[in-house]
């Protein structure tokens, strides 16, 4: 015997509206759709589950009826454990500095905690990252510079990075001034504007000697002896190359990064927290 999901919502769409027309109404199907699911239902049986002079259960209806919806709430029930189950994804998109250290150990500590879960993380400029939030491509994005969404804001700090053997790694803060003069390399992108204007409010020219385009690159070259550099926190990678040092500058410099997001899932919530005890 083969009684279906569909004949037994029939059936208790019937008993609860008082007609066909009207169970089909409610369950968003044509009164005919209704009543050959009741007929068929009442074939499989081998009896009647209706009256269809003033439409009500008959015998066989009420106890069927009963156990319809038994069923019914199980299968509701096991829907739901399906929905508890489901592989949660969290989808971030962040500047390049962003994705070397910054957000995989955001990563790291979410999946501590949710196993299951899954984050996608893409790539942008802060223009980019912004429109990807704005349609809904991305739950959360990383950037450099404000944007009209909600947003948590970041102090990342400018570091000098240096051969092991570079004169300002004996240094406990290497002054601004002095880097310039020893030679240093911009890592680019939205990082050198931000050195050349915190360079100036000191009194000090930011001049390097080399503009690259991106941190790795700076962390290589210092790693091969070739010159220092400055990088964001952020963007350095853990573990540093042995041959590498960092340095915090004096005076201090650093960057804001911004934390947009307008969905209140508790991954995304989860994930901000994270972020913020980096």
């Amino acid at each position: 015997m083969d009684v279906t999901v569909a004949q037994l919502e029939a059936l208790l769409a019937v008993g609860e509206h008082g007609s066909f027309t009207r169970a089909g109404q409610a369950l968003g199907r044509t009164q005919s759709a209704v009543s050959r699911a009741v007929a068929a239902l009442e074939s499989a049986l081998g009896g009647p589950v209706v009256h269809r002079d003033e439409v009500g259960f008959t015998e066989l209806g009420r106890t069927v009826a009963t156990h319809a919806s038994a069923v019914l709430d199980g299968l509701r029930t096991i829907n739901g454990l399906a929905a508890e189950v489901r592989t949660p994804t969290l989808r971030v998109g962040a500047v390049a500095s962003a994705l070397v250290s910054f957000v995989p150990t955001a990563v790291q500590r979410l999946q501590r905690d949710w196993p299951r879960s899954q984050v996608l993380t893409l790539q942008g400029e802060d223009d980019e990252l912004l429109a990807w939030l704005a349609d809904g491509t991305i739950d959360l994005a990383v950037t450099t510079q404000p944007g009209p969404d909600s947003q948590r804001v970041l102090d990342d700090e400018f570091l000098a990075v240096v051969p092991k053997d570079h004169p300002a790694s004996r240094q406990d803060r290497v002054r601004l001034a002095e880097l310039i003069r020893l030679g240093v390399a911009d890592p680019g992108g939205t990082c050198g504007p931000a050195l050349a204007e915190g360079f100036a409010a000191n009194g000090v020219e930011w001049r390097p000697d080399h503009v690259v385009r991106d941190v790795r690159t700076v962390v290589a070259m210092a790693a091969a002896g070739i010159t220092a550099g400055v990088a964001p926190a952020m963007a350095l990678p853990d573990p540093l190359p042995v041959a590498v040092t960092v340095r915090p500058l004096a005076p201090r410099l650093s960057r804001r990064v911004y934390l947009h997001y307008r969905l209140a899932d508790a991954e995304v919530v989860h994930f901000v927290e994270h972020l913020t005890t980096w």
